[in-house]
């Protein structure tokens, strides 16, 4: 049976506003989530200042106790973040994470919450290196992957670490070592690749090339 592509002006817009529909959400949904958690942030830190402020800043208007209790929320943010720059203050957080993924309810929650900021965090982004194809699962087959380094095997051969995440969820994969004859380096940007993964390959590039191995 004869599979015909159809590109007609009609499919070709149909594909078009299709993509950009897809673009559009994939901003509009880390925006609107950034938005409802700053807003319950700001929220819950500013009732809990408002009450403390009160007494000391007197009968001030609605709005210029808002204001107060703002700047006091984002002094109060910045000092946990310089908290978490030293030592001691690693420590207490690492101690405190321990103690939430003992709880049974809030350990499903925090992790899966700490596990999607990890993964899109511009630190776990600098650390793939370069998008590539492997097959996967099967021979024949080709899987999108991001290299995560190299390593050598007793023998000192090289092995790349590739990293296979699941689709729409990039949290969670499969991590392979595999030699430099089965990875195929692409010209494929990390932002594009994962957008690919997320979107389920609904957002991928009309074509690729090849790229030569770096040299190890």
């Amino acid at each position: 049976m004869n599979t015909k592509i159809d590109h007609t002006p009609s499919s070709r817009f149909g594909k078009h506003v299709r993509n950009r529909l897809m673009s559009g959400v994939l901003v509009l949904i880390p925006l609107a989530i950034t938005l409802f958690v700053l807003n319950v942030l700001f929220s819950s830190l500013t009732a809990f200042v408002r009450p403390v402020l009160r007494p000391w800043v007197g009968e001030l208007p609605e709005y210029a106790l808002t204001l107060i209790a703002l700047v006091a929320t984002a002094a109060g943010v910045y000092l946990v973040g310089l908290v978490t720059t030293h030592i001691v203050g690693r420590r207490l957080i690492h101690w405190g994470e321990a103690l939430l993924m003992r709880l049974p309810v809030v350990k499903t929650v925090y992790s899966a919450s700490k596990q999607v900021v990890d993964t899109f965090s511009s630190s776990q982004k600098s650390s793939f290196q370069a998008v590539v194809l492997v097959e996967f699962p099967r021979r024949g087959s080709l899987a999108v992957g991001f290299v995560t380094g190299t390593m050598r095997t007793p023998e000192n051969a090289l092995l790349y670490r590739v990293f296979i995440a699941t689709t729409p969820n990039p949290t969670s994969g499969f991590l392979l070592l595999l030699p430099a004859t089965e990875v195929q380096f692409t010209d494929i940007s990390i932002e594009d690749g994962v957008k690919m993964i997320v979107s389920g390959g609904m957002l991928a590039p009309d074509a690729y090339q090849l790229k030569v191995l770096p040299v190890q």
